[in-house]
Parts: C-alpha cells; sequence; structure tokens
C-alpha cells in the first residue's frame, strides 16, 4: 500500500495508449479501517495511509516523525512519548494514564503510553485513523488510533539490508529477510539497530537526547489449510537512552515557591532579597548558555531504559465465502528502569524532585474475536466480536524537596496555615526564635521532604462490539454499530513519608546550633546569622547521612486500597454516498464520496496517588463527534482532495493539573474539566501534474475552548486551607497547536545509463502552542505570551536518492531541519507553583546518508 507515487519506477498510467494523460495516476490506497479491506476513497473515515515506500521517501524512520506530515497529528517524545490527534491526547508517561490515542502494531493494542513510538522497522504500511474509534478496535479512545502493519512473511522482494550514518555520530542498521521453513510455513526475521550521540550537552557532563535502541521481530505464517491459517510474532526490544534535557524560564515572581510563601531556599543569605530560587532557574536559562547546552545539574535523571518482549498470534479461518473469523492474542511484558527525572523546578539545584525509581513492571494479555462476514447477498457487511485485556503495572514515584527557611513570622504563618491552626496559639514558639533585636532564622521541612510511593493496578477490560453496514444502492451506504465497554481497575498504593522528628533528631545532634522548635516539620531555630546559609548546612547533612535520590529517614509505610468499574456505550451512525459515474462523464471530477459521521469515545478512569491522602478516583471522559467529509479523485485520477470538517464535544476531559491534599503539600494530580469543545478541519492534497512531478499539501485547523472547567485558587489552598472556586474556562488548549500544514515536492529523473534520480523537498508548519498547566500560567501568558507560549516554527528537510535498478541498490543523502532552526517540541509552564517554564529543543540541523539493498 502506498499513498502516493511510488519512490522508484514508473508512476501508473492510464491502461490504453488511446487515453494518454499528460499526467501521472495516483495509486489505489487499501486500508483497513473498518477491519476489511478498502479503498481509502470509499472509506468514509478520516485517515491518512503511508506504505513503506513512502515513509522512506520522507525520510520517517520513527512514529514521531509522522507528525510532520500527517494534518492534526502532534507527537512529542519526552520521558514517554506524547501522541495528540485534534488536540487529544494524554500529557504524562505515567502508569495510572491510559493513552487518549490508541497504537496497534498488527492488531495488537500496546496499552502503555511507554511503549508506544515504535521506530518502522519493517513496517509495510501505517494508518493514522483521526477521530474517536469507540466501535471497532480493541481499546476505547477518545482521539484516534495509530495502526501499523509489519511485511509479512513469503512476501516477494522484500529482503533487504540497510544502513545510514550522520552527525552526533548516528548508526542505523535495519535488515528484514523471509525464511521459508516448510510448504506451508514461512518465517521472516527483521532486525534494527540505531545510536546516536545526544545532541544537548548538560554543564555536568551529560549528552541528552541520544538515541540507543535494538529490537528484533520474528514472524510466521502457518497455512494450515486453504482456509485457516495462523500469523505469529515475537518482538523483543532493548532501549539505553537519554530524554532531552531541558531550559528553564521564570513566568511568575509571585508563585508560592518563588515569593508568594515568604520562603527562602538553598543559597539565601540575605532575607531582605532572596534571589537563590530565580537565580537557580536563570542559571539554566537558554538565553545564558552557549547554543545546545543545558545546565540542569548532576541531579538530574534523564534515563531512559526499557526492556520489551511482546508475543502475539492471529487465527484466520475463512468459514465460507462470506464469513470469516480473526482471533488474536497478544502479550506484553515490560520492564521500565529508573531512575528517571518526571518533573522539577528547572535549575542545576536539587530544590524539588519527582523521579520514577526502581523497575517498574507493565504485563498485559489482549483477546479479541473478531466476527466478519456480508448477508443478503453483499448488500450488509458486518463486524462483531468481543475484546478482553488483563493488565498489570507497577511504579515507585518519589517526590523530594530540600529543607527550606523562613524568617520566624512568615514561618509561623505558614505552619499555621498548614496546620489549621490560630497563629496566636504558636506565640510560644516564637517567643523561643526571638533574640535581642529580631528573631533567629528558621530551617524547616515545610514542604514534605521525602515521599515515596510504591503504586501497583490491576486492570481489566471486557468489551463487546458490532458494526455494519447497508450497502442501500450501489451508491449509498448507511453505517451503525456501537460497542459496549466494562473496565475495572483495582489498585494497591504504599506511601512512606519522611520521618521528621527523625531528621531534628539527626541535624541538632550534628551541629548542635540547629535548635528543634517544631520537631515534627523538622523545623530549627539556627544559632547564627543568614549570612551563613544555614539552609545548606542543614542539606548538607541530611544529604551526608541520606544520599541518594529518597534522601531522608522515612516512617513505616501506610496502604491505600481503592476499587473502581466504569461502564459506557459508544454507539456510532454513518451514511455515504458515491456520486455515480454518469455524473461525473467528461467531467473534471473522476470519483466522489460524500459521507456524514456520528461517533462517541471514551476513556476510562483511573486512580491515583494524591498526596498523603492515598488514592483519588478520576472520573472516565467521554467523546461526542460529528462529522463532514469528502474525498476526491480528480484529473484523471493524478490529483486526490480529502477534507473533513468536525464538531467534537468532550465531557469531563482528563487533566493534569497543580493541587494540594488534605495536608496542604502541592501535588501535581488528575481532574475532570466539565466540558470543552473542538472545531476543525482538516484537507490532503495529492497531485501528479507529471508521470515525474508530485505535490503533496496537508493542512489541519482545530479550535479549542473549553465550556466549563472549575478549579480552586491554589494559593489559597496552600496558605489557608480554604478552596476558592474559580473559572479557567476561558484558558486554551495545551500542548496542541491550533494550525498545521506541510508541503511535499517530489521529482523523479529517470536515465537508462544512471539509473533513477530523486530529489525531494518537505517543509512543515506548526503554529504557537500553550504549554501552560494551571491557572496562573493563563495569567502569565495574557500578559506576555512569550513566557508561556511555544513559538510557532517552519521545518524544511531535503532528500536525494539514486536508485542503481541492476543492483537494487538505492543511495540517498539527507538533511534536516535544513536551516537549522530552533524550536521547542515540549514544554511545561507551571505558575502557580513552581514559577517557571521548562522548555525542550527540537532537533537541530541533521546530515546523514544512506544505503539499501534489495534481493
Amino acid at each position: 500500500m502506498c499513498a502516493s507515487q511510488p519512490l522508484y519506477g514508473q508512476a501508473e498510467t492510464e491502461a490504453s495508449a488511446s487515453k494518454k494523460s499528460r499526467y501521472g495516476t495516483l495509486e489505489e490506497v487499501l486500508v483497513t479501517a473498518r477491519k476489511r479491506t478498502e479503498n481509502i476513497q470509499e472509506t468514509p473515515v478520516a485517515i491518512t495511509a503511508l506504505g513503506g515506500e513512502a515513509l522512506r521517501a520522507q525520510g520517517i524512520v520513527s512514529a514521531q516523525e509522522l507528525s510532520k506530515s500527517v494534518p492534526s497529528l502532534q507527537i512529542n517524545d519526552s520521558t514517554a512519548p506524547q501522541i495528540f490527534i485534534r488536540g487529544i491526547g494524554q500529557r504524562s508517561g505515567l502508569a495510572r494514564f491510559d493513552p487518549s490515542v490508541s497504537v496497534y502494531l498488527d492488531g495488537i493494542f500496546i496499552p502503555r503510553p511507554d511503549g508506544q513510538l515504535l521506530d518502522t522497522i519493517d513496517i509495510a504500511n501505517v494508518q493514522v485513523l483521526r477521530g474517536p474509534q469507540g466501535t471497532l478496535f480493541g481499546k476505547n479512545n477518545t482521539g484516534g488510533a495509530l495502526v501499523f502493519k509489519l511485511v509479512k512473511p513469503g512476501t516477494e522482494d522484500a529482503d533487504y539490508v540497510e544502513g545510514a550514518v550522520g552527525e552526533y555520530a548516528d548508526q542505523r542498521f535495519r535488515a528484514g529477510f523471509n525464511v521459508p521453513i516448510s510448504d506451508d510455513l514461512d518465517g521472516r526475521i527483521a532486525l534494527a539497530a540505531h545510536r546516536r550521540d545526544g545532541y544537548l550537552r548538560d554543564q555536568s557532563g551529560g549528552e541528552n537526547q541520544s538515541i540507543d535502541r535494538v529490537s528484533a521481530i520474528f514472524q510466521t505464517d502457518w497455512r494450515i489449510n486453504d482456509r485457516i491459517n495462523m500469523e505469529s510474532l515475537a518482538y523483543l526490544a532493548r532501549i539505553r537512552e537519554h530524554y532531552p534535557s531541558y531550559h528553564c524560564k521564570l513566568i511568575n515572581e509571585e508563585a508560592l515557591f518563588v515569593n508568594g510563601l515568604g520562603i527562602l531556599w538553598a543559597g539565601d543569605t540575605d532575607p531582605s532579597n532572596p534571589r537563590a530560587y530565580q537565580d537557580n532557574c536563570n542559571a539554566n536559562r537558554r538565553g545564558n548558555l552557549r547554543d545546545l547546552v543545558t545546565n540542569q545539574g548532576d541531579s538530574q535523571q534523564q534515563n531512559k531504559d526499557q526492556d520489551v518482549m511482546m508475543l502475539a498470534s492471529t487465527l484466520n479461518w475463512e468459514i465460507n465465502e462470506d464469513t470469516s473469523l480473526k482471533a488474536i492474542l497478544g502479550y506484553r511484558d515490560a520492564t521500565k528502569m529508573g531512575p528517571q527525572t518526571q518533573s522539577d523546578d528547572g535549575g542545576p539545584r536539587p530544590y524539588f524532585r519527582a523521579l520514577v525509581l526502581g523497575d517498574n513492571e507493565q504485563e498485559s494479555l489482549t483477546g479479541e474475536l473478531q466476527l466478519n462476514g456480508s448477508l443478503f447477498n453483499g448488500d450488509v457487511e458486518y463486524t462483531a466480536g468481543i475484546f478482553l485485556q488483563r493488565e498489570f503495572k507497577s511504579e515507585r514515584f518519589v517526590t523530594a524537596n530540600q529543607l527550606i527557611g523562613a524568617e520566624a513570622l512568615p514561618f509561623i504563618a505558614l505552619a499555621a496555615g498548614q496546620s489549621g491552626a490560630d497563629i496566636s496559639a504558636l506565640d510560644p514558639v516564637l517567643d523561643l526564635l526571638s533574640v535581642p533585636g529580631g528573631t533567629l532564622p528558621v530551617v524547616a521541612g515545610a514542604l514534605p521532604i521525602s515521599t515515596v510511593q510504591d503504586f501497583e493496578i490491576d486492570g481489566e477490560t471486557y468489551a463487546i462490539f458490532s458494526q455494519a453496514t447497508w450497502h442501500l444502492t450501489d451508491n449509498l451506504e448507511f453505517t451503525f454499530g456501537g460497542r459496549y465497554t466494562e473496565e475495572k481497575r483495582e489498585s494497591d498504593l504504599f506511601t512512606r513519608t519522611a520521618d521528621s522528628e527523625a531528621i531534628s533528631t539527626l541535624i541538632s545532634s550534628t551541629n548542635p546550633r540547629f535548635l528543634p522548635v517544631l520537631p515534627s516539620m523538622a523545623a530549627f531555630g539556627y544559632l547564627g546569622s543568614w549570612s551563613e546559609d544555614p539552609i545548606q548546612i542543614a542539606n548538607d547533612i541530611l544529604a551526608e547521612a541520606f544520599p541518594g535520590d529518597i534522601g531522608a529517614p522515612l516512617n513505616p509505610a501506610t496502604k491505600d486500597e481503592l476499587e473502581s468499574t466504569f461502564r459506557e456505550f459508544t454507539p456510532m451512525a454513518s451514511l455515504a454516498w458515491i456520486v455515480p459515474e454518469r455524473w461525473l462523464f467528461d467531467a473534471f471530477v473522476d470519483t466522489a464520496m460524500v459521507y456524514g459521521t456520528w461517533s462517541n469515545g471514551f476513556k476510562s478512569g483511573f486512580q491515583e496517588p494524591f498526596g498523603q491522602d492515598g488514592l483519588i478516583e478520576v472520573a472516565p471522559e467521554t467523546l461526542e463527534n460529528f462529522e463532514l467529509g469528502f474525498k476526491i479523485d480528480a484529473l484523471n485520477k493524478s490529483l486526490r482532495l480529502n477534507v473533513a470538517l468536525y464538531s467534537m464535544t468532550f465531557e469531563n476531559m482528563q487533566l493534569i493539573t497543580v493541587s494540594v491534599d488534605s495536608a496542604n503539600t502541592l501535588v501535581v494530580s488528575s481532574q475532570n474539566a466539565g466540558e470543552a469543545t473542538i472545531d476543525g478541519g482538516e484537507l490532503e492534497l495529492q497531485w501528479l501534474p507529471s508521470e515525474n512531478l508530485m505535490l503533496s499539501l496537508n493542512y489541519s485547523n482545530n479550535n479549542y475552548e473549553f465550556v466549563e472547567f472549575d478549579d480552586f485558587d491554589l494559593k489559597a489552598l496552600a496558605l489557608t486551607g480554604q478552596q476558592v472556586p474559580i473559572d479557567r474556562s476561558d484558558e486554551e488548549f495545551a500542548v496542541s497547536p491550533e494550525e498545521t500544514a506541510s508541503l511535499g515536492i517530489q521529482y523523479t529523473f529517470y536515465s537508462d545509463d544512471i539509473g533513477v534520480i530523486t530529489p525531494r523537498l518537505d517543509i512543515s508548519y506548526k503554529s504557537e502552542v500553550y504549554m501552560g498547566l494551571d491557572d496562573d500560567a493563563w495569567e502569565v501568558a495574557k500578559r506576555d505570551p512569550d513566557l508561556v507560549y511555544a513559538d510557532a516554527y517552519t521545518l524544511i528537510d531535503a532528500r536525494v536518492s539514486w536508485f542503481q535498478p541492476n543492483n537494487n541498490l538505492t543511495l540517498s543523502a539527507y538533511v534536516k531541519n535544513l536551516t537549522d532552526k530552533r524550536y521547542d517540541v515540549g514544554a511545561v509552564a507551571t505558575g502557580s507553583s513552581i514559577g517557571t517554564n521548562v522548555q525542550v529543543l527540537g532537533e537541530p540541523r541533521m546530515i546523514g546518508i544512506e544505503a539499501r539493498k534489495t534481493f
């Protein structure tokens, strides 16, 4: 399957010389979006399909690069892949979150976001389905689906060896070979290795945004008899690389951790001018460092280490000419190794850290049964089935803050607010801290020093689904279907908090100048002056006694359990009309289809840790989509134009935000926004003006709006424990651009002596993106958008390939990001609490050469 002119060889032309066209002819593209093979131009679904040759023509070597040319698709790769379609996606890769965009490899659902970003190893084609896939696909979702298909054993002319080298010591190798086993059993093996040094260098000595991954796929196709065959695969992958380091930008000086609480940090030696926190961020500000250099310090853990094994079998049974049965069984086992930094304040000092620790397990077993067939002499085509999944996930997570300081009065106010006590009741503490001329410096664990949580999740999914297409006439069809889903979640959470009294004993016994005041908060008065930096002294004592990522003695574990069941029915209906050929006779248009679709999506609720309160439940999100589209082939099938217009309504969208637990401790958590809407449109155009020239243009425009989004003011929660409602419905959606566009230009020169030379240029554009996480980030954005938005950018990729038909050898040279543009591929702006925007740079200019030999 190929969505464009073949990269090498003549484009397909009209069948007879008597009707010779001056145009080339686009190939027919076959897709399986409705669980049967159909022409993409007759499928009433918004879908982009790219075959193996089209992927190679554009130099796409990983799923992340699909976002350059697929409308409404945004893929960011940080600690885990963040896949968004039409503004719908998941911003975090932690174990508690299900993906909003489902990924399938040969029909097998890949449940975890951190295992979804597949290299395009031995890929026959990829299909990107946009909009909720609430009926036919194994796992319900609200955003869409990425469907990868492997090259199958026994496929002719499919043996190859491929290698590439490039800048930053980039080295890539791939190979795929058919392995005949017997007359009835074919095998195929594919290998891939990719290594590249990091292009972001940290001043601590590390290289980040490196690549180091090895994978192998072994497939078999056993033809049991004329009607039954079994396809099996084993997939192994090993990843040992570093995700990108980032820069820091201070966006709100009144944030709680900056000046909002009146606290001081290690390095502050003048309480009248606390600058350490701001200076820490500025030390890693992009404008203060050399190009492609960061300054996050040696406490960062940018590790992306994972081992993955996947086993799967698919039984295909052609029961008769009208009915077939497919049974799919998949097993996936993955271990994600820590430590891995998830978030911090953005500077080189380890003031605030959140890390995934240990070996985190992910195990899933999926089963699906599909019955496909037709009735009434083919007038009705149907698919029905069941889907089952069992999944276990574990994750060890630590949040850690340093000991901080404050003048006595601000400290008393903070302690009273966090405990809910009357400030006058703490007068004895203030008397204890008083000295002639003022008060002693106060050092305390006013922010939780360490909280370690071991989180285990057992999940079960049961679904029954059916969809049928009724061909009312030769040109009019009606499709209807539905899926009933039941999801069960059982979570166990073991929480260990820092032992503040033990910390008090340790620090006061090590340095008697620290006078214990409130041992329950590890609070001390310091018998000295601020100029001695008592906050740093206390933190050094604690770090020496408890080195490592946890950094503190811990209390015994407390256990919390929560069980939930979520149920939903997601129906769909679609009406499609293929314009009769007689209406198009001698017209500009060759074929045309118009369709309208009503569909629904569902994403399960879940449980998650909420600071010291244990587990809370986050409700499911649902999506209703109305879509109108048309698909046209014109100019003797040399031009293809597909357009989709849609209006979607979200209920209970799951969003990440910042809150506080019952102990008034800051917690990054999830909540449901009451209602939101997405209105937009997508355009895909392909044109072959001649047999040698190919043009492609893709465009998307998505308008996002919150209708209802209620929250609580974070500062009031942190300081007084009061829930002061605020309305956040005027905010923009985060992460996804409103507009995306891409243009591809490819020309093929044919020569009997030289071979085939194909230069290609790809230009992609993404509009500015809001990166805020909380209410104050939006307030900052309204005053100064540059602090919170990622700028719009345009990337240019160039490639030239030479194909020698006699040797089946292809040599290519490429430049990605030709203009060496600096642009952000990810960021998180947190205005209310930590007051910083951490920004992730995308790839600089990359130059390389590659060779491919087919057999």
